[in-house]
């Protein structure tokens, strides 16, 4: 679900950016959509992410730790846009930006 809501967030973004002058497309413009994008994301994502586990954090299945949780979620995300990136190579490759913009995200945080 995470990583649709990315999608959400960047596919139009994204898409915004279609057709758009080369020069104009890495402007102020596009940092402040990729910029609301991000936020729009994270809370949208946090606010996902509470609401399960006040529902289901205490499940067997959910690691014992917030440390162990935050581990296996960064590794099931990263899992999942690896997985998308190769989907966008072979069918849609215009989209690749989206899976790329979250495996850094993944990979800096």
């Amino acid at each position: 679900m995470l990583r649709s809501f990315h999608y959400a967030a960047f596919a139009s973004v994204f898409a915004a950016s279609i057709g758009v002058d080369a020069r104009d497309a890495h402007g102020e413009d596009a940092r402040q959509r990729l910029k609301a994008a991000q936020v729009w994301y994270l809370c949208v994502a946090a606010h996902f992410t509470r609401a399960y586990l006040n529902e289901a954090g205490r499940a067997s299945f959910n690691p014992a730790s917030a440390e162990q949780l935050a581990t296996l979620l960064r590794l099931h995300l990263l899992e999942k846009a690896v997985y998308e990136l190769n989907y966008e190579l072979n069918n849609r490759p215009d989209w690749v930006r989206i899976p790329l913009a979250g495996i850094s995200s993944l990979l800096d945080s």
